[in-house]
């Protein structure tokens, strides 16, 4: 089984170095200056684990998996190679933020999917794991089964993926636009305004095609959110701390109509 990942940061970083450390036939494919680093040096991950990896950084003929874990505002520029590198048989799992990139990836043999992490790009070859969560959400599929089945790695084979990924959606979007907005840590926010994220929630679950437990989804994102350490922040939050190009759109944009919503949003929005 060939598996292409497309994307070097935390997620597709610290994926493809797994999925190889297993003896899965792996290959990593991001920026030219990154694909060269990496074929030279490897892949290294630090924090919780520690271990280094080899990896392909050469694009080749087919691949049965490729996964996508870049930035959202990217998927156009990751659409010809899919096109390139894929055929009817090869499955495509997104790993992006939000909820609506999966409309331009339609034409493809389409497999959803959402996954928690914390870790991030600490240099061009190094992913920082700086704690030991890690849950994958795929729907569920014979290539994907067998893929994971050989890795160590907690995964769910979800028959409802839906409802996956718009858990993941409701944890994201709020602590992606509350640590942006108040330009602190997951912990300072759960600390001092516990109040705004189970607003946040309570007015995201208003955009859900699926109806949720209001009272157990609003506390299992609140355990989830102190499990977490202390000082970890969203990827936008680094991005705005940064000034680089953020999610914000796909992230937060969508939800932009509610009154509530929309006041984090502009607030952002005038910042980038």
């Amino acid at each position: 089984m060939r598996v292409l990942v497309i994307g070097a940061g935390g997620v597709g970083g610290y994926l493809a170095a797994k999925l190889a450390q297993c003896g899965i036939d792996t290959t990593i494919f991001a920026t030219p200056k990154t694909n060269e680093f990496i074929a030279k040096n490897g892949l290294k991950v630090t924090g919780v684990e520690e271990f280094s990896i080899c990896l392909k950084t050469k694009l080749e003929g087919i691949y049965d998996i490729i996964i996508i874990a870049t930035k959202s505002y990217h998927l156009d520029d990751v659409i010809p190679i899919l096109k390139a590198h894929s055929n009817k048989d090869t499955i495509v799992l997104p790993l992006l933020n939000g909820v609506k990139h999966f409309e331009k990836l339609k034409e493809f043999n389409l497999k959803k999917g959402c996954i928690y992490i914390v870790s991030h790009k600490k240099d061009i070859n190094i992913i920082e794991k700086k704690s030991d969560t890690f849950y994958l959400c795929y729907e569920k599929d014979d290539k994907l089964d067998e893929l994971f089945s050989k890795c160590d790695l907690k995964v769910k084979s979800s028959e409802n993926i839906d409802f996956d990924i718009w858990r993941k959606y409701l944890f994201i979007a709020t602590f992606a636009a509350l640590t942006s907005f108040y330009k602190k840590p997951m912990g300072w926010v759960i600390e001092n305004k516990e109040n705004e994220v189970v607003e946040f929630v309570k007015r995201m679950m208003k955009f859900a095609p699926i109806k949720f437990d209001e009272q157990k989804e609003i506390a299992r994102i609140i355990k989830q959110a102190k499990n977490i350490p202390y000082d970890s922040k969203t990827s936008m939050q680094i991005d705005f701390e940064n000034n680089n190009q953020t999610e914000l759109e796909n992230i937060i944009g969508y939800l932009k109509d509610d009154e509530f919503i929309n006041k984090f949003y502009l607030t952002l929005h005038k910042q980038h």
